[in-house]
């Protein structure tokens, strides 16, 4: 089932005003999709293979952690492996806010010199993980991994 923005879900909201009404708004949209739902949803309406993923990013993920990772069976990586499935996968600037969202994770912050090089590139449509490390290096920054 798709997702609906958080607009749209507070235009709805709006007009819960009893138990049944607040009964109805949980049914509907206040489930959370599992990690590999929300993985196999994507990645089919983006024509994406999980071993376009694994090689894409290059080897800084091991092949049976991304395919765990995705099948639900790892389900605390960190932030760095998340956000380079999300490079991997081209996710956009919102596409990646949810997906770090979904893991419970600290959303991109543009305040952080690291996490501002990466939404560049991701708002640049500059996917390419070594690309981004370079310039993280260069700015003295650690670079992203999957260790």
């Amino acid at each position: 089932m798709p997702q609906s923005d958080t607009t749209e879900l507070l235009h709805l909201f709006s007009k819960v005003r009893t138990e049944k009404d607040m009964e109805r708004y949980l049914s509907r949209h206040a489930s959370t999709p599992s990690i590999q739902d929300y993985f196999n949803e994507y990645f089919a309406s983006h024509s994406i293979t999980t071993a376009e993923i694994v090689s894409r990013c290059k080897g800084l993920i091991s092949k049976s952690y991304i395919y765990d990772l995705l099948n639900g069976q790892k389900t605390q990586p960190s932030r760095d492996i998340v956000l380079m499935l999300c490079l991997a996968a081209h996710m956009n600037w919102k596409e990646t806010r949810r997906t770090l969202e979904l893991f419970q994770l600290r959303e991109i912050y543009v305040k952080d010199p690291r996490d501002i090089i990466i939404a560049t590139a991701i708002n640049q449509e500059q996917f390419d993980i070594d690309q981004i490390n370079d310039k993280l290096a260069a700015h003295g920054l650690t670079v992203l991994n999957g260790g």
